[in-house]
């Protein structure tokens, strides 16, 4: 608490000691409390201020008591323990935070939120019928009898991709010249970049796993496993990209999301053999 009295020049000559100057500081200590009186001059004039203050012990390091026992010097010579407010002034704290391995993770927790959301209103990695395109599996659609023969159709008329025609003397790969098809080069040169996918509902199709991780790139390779007998999916499959950043995306934001209705689990895939 602080009581500021304004007084003229004149009143306070009396109490001035020296020429001029202020009034020397006084403290009244009265049991916890400690007031402090002290002259300022605001406005060209001088201001009397009372300033109370509440005693209480702590402890401080043993460096700390060893400093409140130097002798104070230039203008603080002739003052008591503590702080005047007349000639010193305490600024304000200043705390120091560094950059932590915790506030890295949540920036890509934030980047990987973000890519969600983008997921998620895009209509991307939803459950979406392949005939009638509602928010169900296509093994699943009520017209799948009346609209799915239509859909087969509309599949078979679809050309078949061939490979341009190579002109005289050009190169051939050796892969090419031993009958080896596409696939079987891709997915000999693309091994590394491949993440599997687990915990699937029995319905899912590769189309379904193909609109899934389309959108974090160039898919080159599916390979969903199935029961041999009733070719029921038996609940992961593998993907393999074109490239290794494609991959890191797919895997960071489809890890543990809500697929249908079960959470996906998407790891990097092991090499064969291990």
């Amino acid at each position: 608490m602080t009581i500021e009295n304004q007084e003229g020049w004149g009143d306070m000559m009396e109490e001035v000691e020296g020429d001029f100057g202020f009034p020397p500081q006084k403290e009244i200590i009265e049991g916890d409390i400690k007031k402090i009186i002290s002259y300022e001059e605001r406005e060209e004039a001088m201001v009397k201020v009372t300033r109370y203050y509440k005693l209480t012990k702590v402890k401080v390091p043993k460096a700390v008591a060893e400093r409140k026992k130097w002798k104070k010097f230039g203008n603080c010579a002739n003052d008591g323990p503590g702080i005047n407010p007349a000639n010193s002034m305490v600024g304000d704290p200043v705390f120091l935070t560094l950059a932590t391995k915790k506030d890295q993770q949540e920036k890509k927790e934030e980047d990987v939120a973000e890519k969600m959301a983008k997921l998620k209103s895009s209509g991307q990695g939803m459950v979406v019928c392949r005939i009638c395109k509602g928010p169900h599996w296509t093994k699943q659609c009520p017209y799948k009898d009346t609209l799915g023969a239509a859909f087969d159709v509309q599949q078979e008329e679809q050309p078949i991709a061939k490979p341009p025609p190579r002109a005289p003397g050009a190169y051939v790969p050796p892969s090419v010249k031993r009958g080896e098809t596409q696939d079987v080069q891709t997915r000999q040169r693309d091994e590394n970049p491949t993440i599997r996918v687990s915990n699937l509902a029995e319905e899912t199709s590769e189309p379904d796993l193909q609109d899934l991780f389309k959108p974090f790139g160039a898919v080159s390779r599916i390979y969903l496993a199935k029961d041999k007998n009733t070719g029921i999916s038996k609940g992961f499959a593998y993907v393999t990209y074109n490239r290794r950043e494609s991959a890191e995306q797919a895997l960071q934001t489809l890890h543990r999301y809500r697929y249908g209705h079960l959470i996906l689990q998407v790891e990097w895939a092991k090499p064969s053999g291990s």
